[in-house]
């Protein structure tokens, strides 16, 4: 007789889709993150009244 290994085996590629799809999501929210700062930054340090800086 074989061994039955069926559920160890989805259980663990459960886990590992899990850990894959949490560091995509991961990875794109550290994306956004950095472009919305970026963004925000270069609004906050647009010269809108055409001064120069002294």
């Amino acid at each position: 007789m074989v061994e039955d290994y069926t559920n160890a085996f989805l259980f663990s590629a459960g886990v590992l889709v899990f850990m894959m799809l949490f560091a995509i999501w991961a990875f794109w929210g550290l994306a956004i993150a950095g472009l919305v700062s970026w963004g925000a930054d270069r609004l906050i340090t647009v010269d809108i009244g055409g001064r120069s800086r002294e």
